[in-house]
């Protein structure tokens, strides 16, 4: 009986999708989480916010992310845990397309005006989607597929032709759910109640935060600024 529950348990393990076990894994981060911080009212420890590290932590910063941060967040609950007119600046690269656009991240931007300080700034990047378009109809795919080997060498499509690079760009095997062009995401922006929204590159954004490291992404993606009035 002890060895076919076994085999009951190894079919059942071989059955679940890696994207399934992934999204598990990440939605029990995001619980865990949610109850480190269960109606918190947290003053931050820097006026600074820089929302999904990952293991980009920069010193004077709050680094925040779901998990292994310097305070973890659930970016996704629809509420932030930290107090009105809290920080100065927020920077977000490369996080606000994993986020669904009116259940998640137009609650986080809400969160984010409420949080920000009048006259604070919000800097975020993510894929551009007019820059991936266009660069796929010029070259179905060529330039997206250098660019991405230039910053990562290692990186293979595993023989697929270029035009896989959409589905790399625009899925990332699963983990994207929206990305946005300039029009759409100041839009977005906009309804939260920020102003000022306008178009950058990284050479702007670093010449403004000189201790980030540089991604060298210009290529494919978005950035824009935008303050709370």
């Amino acid at each position: 009986m002890a060895g076919s529950n076994m085999d009951i348990r190894q079919i059942f393990r071989a059955a679940i999708a890696q994207r399934t076990k992934r999204n598990i894994r990440f939605d029990l981060a995001r619980l865990r989480a949610r109850l480190k911080h269960h109606r918190s009212n947290s003053q931050p420890s820097s006026a600074r916010l820089h929302l999904g590290c990952g293991e980009r932590r920069i010193a004077g910063w709050l680094n925040v992310d779901v998990a292994g941060s310097d305070f973890d967040v659930d970016l996704g609950a629809g509420r932030l845990p930290f107090r009105d007119e809290a920080f100065e600046v927020v920077v977000s690269q490369q996080v606000i397309e994993h986020l669904e656009m009116e259940s998640q991240l137009l609650p986080l931007l809400r969160e984010l005006f409420r949080v920000c300080k009048p006259g604070a700034e919000i800097w975020l990047s993510c894929p551009d989607i007019d820059k991936i378009c266009r660069s796929y109809t010029k070259d179905g795919g060529l330039a997206l597929l250098e660019d991405r080997k230039r910053r990562w060498p290692e990186f293979s499509l595993d023989g697929a032709p270029p035009s896989q690079m959409l589905n790399v760009l625009f899925h990332q095997a699963g983990e994207h759910v929206n990305l946005f062009d300039f029009e759409l995401l100041s839009w977005l922006i906009n309804r939260a109640g920020f102003r000022d929204c306008s178009r950058v590159d990284e050479s702007k954004f670093k010449n403004r935060f000189a201790e980030f490291p540089v991604r060298d992404d210009d290529e494919i993606s978005l950035y824009v600024s935008a303050k709370r009035p």
